[in-house]
């Protein structure tokens, strides 16, 4: 559990840092609801934001999204938004397996 609120606090500051707030927001409010537990149905609402058009998965960092970030840093950026991404999505599901048994 620890380790899925490190990975959704560290994204959240990512995306506050460049401007994206409805993801940050969005991120923010799961972690306000979980506080340091994180229940099946909360789980099953951050696995939801993965796929589907519109989906987080889509985001992308770029001063053409109108982010607060220079072309040059877009691809590092974006490299640590999709390790984010890939870690939460990956204890999410852990720890979903771990409610279900």
């Amino acid at each position: 559990m620890k380790t899925l609120i490190q990975h959704l606090i560290a994204c959240e500051a990512l995306l506050r840092s460049v401007g994206e707030l409805f993801w940050a927001n969005k991120i923010l409010a799961i972690l306000k609801k979980g506080g340091s537990n994180f229940d099946f149905y909360l789980l099953d609402n951050l696995l939801s934001w993965y796929g589907g058009m519109g989906s987080f998965n889509d985001l992308l960092i770029s001063e053409y999204n109108d982010h607060l970030v220079e072309g040059r840093d877009e691809k590092k950026l974006n490299d640590e938004l999709n390790r984010l991404r890939d870690l939460i999505y990956e204890d999410a599901l852990r720890l979903k397996g771990r409610r279900c048994d």
